[in-house]
């Protein structure tokens, strides 16, 4: 049933994905180290191949959309359960079902029984059109394609190429300061449509569209047009649009310092709670270019209250995802262990 079910899914998925199948490992593991496949699609279970072969995806950054066919359901499960699945599940299977992007699932029945297990909520219902006439074979391909589609457009920031990191913190460079002279890095071309794709919905996760598309402006790129509102995509389960540092401190500040004595005690607050984003440095970037602090009063204030090197992490911070220039930098930046910790985060915020 499962080779009739992918012959049936390749023949209908036409010009919307080209694919490559195979039930030999061996060709599998050729395969995957000779092209590079955006999606490894799994199909049945408790087959240790598939979890080698998942864990070579995941070092080609190919991500992989596991559809276990019921073979998860209890019924199955209990078969030689002390015998078989659960040396299986504890060696191989539960990782497997866990970090797959999407778990295509054919009924609710199905769902309810992985729902239980607790391995993975990233469940897709897609009916198996050779056990029902309740979906069409063209229909289901349109709809898996559609998961394909969904996991690669999941913590984007992970696939983009280094250029294309490298031209989204020119974007918001140019973005933040209003004017492109400040960009002095060279610029790439962006030829690739996925690649910007990639770059409009992360803008739109971190919360930063209106930046990233006026440095684009400003630096001469014609965005294409994606309305990533209407994207789909696997998010954190404690995913949220990141609250402004403005919001969380006030506006009613006596002087320049006091206000960022506040914000780097609120940035101390958002790292302590892994909850700093590239947002909010666009925030303190933007906070820092417009305004003028007594440099060296601040820098005692910082060291009384335990803060200056949270601050001076944070200016290299900025180095990173923004391009701070160092001149409006009020503390030296500081770019040590915890800083790479802290920039590690940053980047896995999208992270499923």
């Amino acid at each position: 049933m499962i080779t009739n079910y992918v012959t049936i899914l390749t023949d209908s998925m036409g010009l919307e994905a080209e694919n490559a199948v195979t039930d030999e490992e061996s060709v599998a593991r050729e395969k995957l180290q000779t092209i590079h496949y955006d999606i490894l699609h799994i199909h049945g279970c408790w087959h240790y191949s598939a979890y080698r072969l998942y864990k070579l995806a995941v070092r080609k950054g190919t991500r992989m959309v596991l559809s276990p066919y019921g073979q998860l359901e209890p019924w199955i499960v209990d078969e030689k359960y002390w015998k078989e699945k659960f040396p299986k599940k504890m060696l191989f299977q539960h990782n497997l079902v866990e970090n797959a992007y999407a778990v295509i699932i054919q009924g609710k029945m199905e769902e309810e029984c992985i729902r239980k297990l607790g391995w993975n909520d990233r469940l897709e219902i897609i009916r198996n059109p050779i056990i029902t006439h309740s979906i069409t074979p063209s229909e289901m391909a349109y709809k898996t394609y559609c998961v394909y589609r969904k996991a690669l457009d999941s913590n984007t920031i992970e696939l983009m190429k280094e250029q294309t990191r490298h031209l989204l913190r020119c974007f918001i460079k140019a973005g933040i300061t209003g004017d492109h002279r400040w960009v002095i890095d060279d610029l790439y071309e962006m030829n690739d449509p996925e690649q910007w794709r990639y770059i409009l919905i992360y803008a739109h996760h971190e919360n930063i569209s209106n930046i990233v598309l006026r440095g684009a402006h400003l630096l001469e790129y014609r965005c294409p047009d994606i309305d990533v509102h209407k994207v789909s995509s696997f998010l954190p389960k404690d995913y949220a649009i990141p609250k402004t540092i403005q919001d969380a401190i006030g506006l009613q500040y006596a002087s320049e310092n006091d206000r960022l004595m506040a914000t780097f005690k609120q940035v101390r607050k958002l790292i302590q709670h892994h909850q700093l984003t590239i947002s909010h440095l666009c925030e303190i970037d933007r906070e820092l270019r417009e305004h003028d602090a007594e440099e060296d009063h601040l820098a005692e204030t910082l060291k009384e209250t335990g803060l200056f090197k949270t601050a001076c992490r944070t200016m290299q911070l900025l180095t990173y995802w923004t391009g701070f220039d160092e001149g409006f930098m009020p503390v030296p930046p500081l770019d040590d262990r915890i800083t790479r910790q802290i920039n590690q985060k940053i980047y896995n915020h999208l992270k499923i």
